[in-house]
């Protein structure tokens, strides 16, 4: 028998507890099952502490998780088919085969907001996060944080440090002499540590953001000379 596993967003278990609470509805059992699958528990344990037979506590289990609570009322008819899964599902899977910049984003990896933007932008159809998440939940995806690795041949921090000290020892040199004139100044934000990113990715796979070794900026400093002044100027462009 395959083990079916429910994952509860927190607005999900509150609305769960809340009708498990009320005694007198025959819905207060179903929804206790839903609630010991969310903590790890197999059908036939639920079965067990519930005097339940395991196809009972799987119809349940089943029921919640197509249709929602809805799904746990005896005379609810499913209707149409799951829009989740015919529709939503197959454009989110689409879209992670590729990278959100693909689609004119300016993002390296989807996240829950820009995967929303991008459905609405191509049927006009508003969708929640908690959708997003359930129906990739549903497909075996997870939300995970990328591990801090850098190339081997990448320098290391003490390197990159030294040569950002470099850069500033250079610039204040040429302030002194009156080379440069500092028109304004603002953070910089060097970082001798590499990038972190969050990102759905299939449970079970390394996650590896798309795209994400072709893509970044190459900066330039340069500087124009105008009535007798001189400008510090900023370029980049794509690599």
């Amino acid at each position: 028998m395959k083990i079916i596993k429910i994952k509860l967003s927190k607005k999900e278990r509150i609305e769960l507890e809340g009708l498990r609470r009320k005694y007198n509805d025959y819905r207060s059992e179903r929804a206790l099952a839903i609630l010991h699958c969310s903590d790890g528990l197999t059908a036939t344990r639920i079965a067990k502490i519930l005097r339940r037979t395991i196809q009972t506590v799987c119809i349940w289990l089943h029921a919640y998780e197509d249709h929602g609570v809805k799904g746990l009322s005896r005379n609810f008819s499913p209707g149409r088919p799951n829009l989740r899964r015919t529709k939503l599902l197959p454009r989110l899977e689409e879209y992670l085969q590729r990278s959100p910049r693909d689609y004119g984003w300016g993002e390296d990896v989807w996240s829950t907001k820009v995967m929303i933007a991008q459905y609405h932008k191509e049927t006009e159809t508003a969708i929640s996060s908690d959708s997003v998440e359930r129906a990739l939940h549903d497909a075996g995806y997870s939300f995970k944080r990328a591990k801090k690795s850098v190339p081997a041949k990448a320098p290391s921090k003490s390197e990159k440090l030294a040569k950002v000290k470099e850069i500033a020892r250079k610039i204040s040199t040429l302030k002194e002499n009156g080379e440069v004139e500092v028109m304004f100044l603002d953070e910089s934000h060097f970082s001798t540590d590499p990038y972190v990113t969050r990102g759905w990715h299939k449970r079970g796979e390394p996650f590896f953001p798309p795209n994400s070794v072709k893509t970044g900026k190459l900066h330039n400093i340069w500087g124009i000379c105008s009535g007798g002044r001189r400008f510090l100027l900023e370029e980049f462009e794509e690599k």
